[in-house]
């Protein structure tokens, strides 16, 4: 929902206030990429139960955050050596700039709502699956 807000606040009302949605081809490859990760499974630990040792990945963590007032579905999320990563599915490919910005948005959203829970994180993850690719996205003050 935040990446269609950031994309444009027309489609989020359209969307998500008048509920006008038609699915697509796109529409359904991303529901295909997403199948696996919105099922729940592993669990992270709390934040100070997470010791540097440990070597966590958990999927379809539900978090909210009644400062922002935001809730985020986390596709998955790693843990190592303290520290947490949340990664984001993306079905298609990174623009010729890189990430778009939506996608970048969304992601900081999860790291500042896994921040507030007590977590230590300085980066997030795009996966994009259509390129099996990559992007480590470094949470900065910008």
């Amino acid at each position: 929902m935040v990446n269609e807000f950031v994309y444009g606040p027309r489609l989020f009302y359209l969307e998500w206030i008048h509920g006008e949605w038609e699915e697509n081809a796109d529409t359904l490859e991303g529901a295909r990429v997403h199948a696996r990760v919105e099922e729940e499974g592993g669990r992270l630990p709390p934040p100070e139960l997470l010791a540097p040792e440990d070597r966590v990945v958990a999927r379809g963590l539900l978090l909210s955050s009644e400062r922002l007032g935001l809730v985020a579905r986390m596709d998955l999320v790693e843990a190592e050596a303290g520290w947490v990563r949340p990664v984001d599915y993306k079905k298609g490919r990174p623009g010729p700039r890189g990430p778009w910005e939506p996608e970048l948005v969304q992601l900081c959203v999860q790291g500042l709502i896994l921040r507030e829970h007590g977590y230590r994180t300085d980066e997030g993850v795009l996966y994009y699956a259509a390129s099996r690719s990559r992007i480590v996205v470094p949470f900065t003050d910008e």
